[in-house]
């Protein structure tokens, strides 16, 4: 048997080039497909962590909502607590001043005036002494106090023996209260 071969060159390298096009052809759709899959699973990944995210949202938003309250809670206790602690920390403890003083205060001493200055720190007393000693044994334990210091008795008040009306102004020191 004899073969002929009835095709010329040109069409030889036609025939050749058009099974290399269909086989690019045939790559290409298959490279398209494969491209249109991945496309279509990365758009459906997008859309269930975009879905996942906004639940994730919601949940903590929430969670910041009721955390919120606490936390204004707090920080109203917080400013109540900073405002009692700015309170005690100008508080003078009067009462221990005054039980000192009357402590101090001989029996023939009344008092008919007390003025405590807490701006100054000083404290102005006026009342009846029944006797100059009384009134001079009480400037002596005004001095000898902790508590009092530069005691001005005006030499007015001793001027008299008996019943003697009298003015006291005096520093305080309440570091030791």
């Amino acid at each position: 048997m004899l073969t002929l071969n009835l095709v010329s060159r040109e069409q030889k390298r036609e025939i050749k080039l058009r099974h290399i096009y269909g086989l690019v052809k045939k790559i290409n759709l298959a490279l398209i497909i494969i491209t249109i899959i991945i496309a279509i699973i990365l758009l459906v990944a997008k859309i269930i962590l975009q879905i996942k995210f906004n639940e994730i949202v919601e949940q903590t938003s929430l969670v910041t909502r009721n955390n919120q309250g606490y936390n204004n809670k707090v920080r109203a206790i917080n400013d109540k607590l900073a405002f009692i602690e700015r309170i005690q920390a100008d508080f003078i403890p009067w009462s221990s001043l005054i039980k000192n003083l009357t402590e101090l205060t001989p029996a023939d001493i009344n008092f008919s005036y007390l003025k405590f200055n807490y701006a100054d720190k000083t404290i102005k007393i006026k009342g009846l002494a029944g006797q100059r000693n009384g009134l001079l044994n009480f400037k002596a334990k005004l001095e000898a106090s902790p508590n009092f210091k530069e005691i001005d008795l005006p030499i007015k008040n001793l001027l008299e023996k008996e019943n003697i009306d009298f003015e006291i102004n005096a520093k305080l020191d309440l570091s030791n209260l």
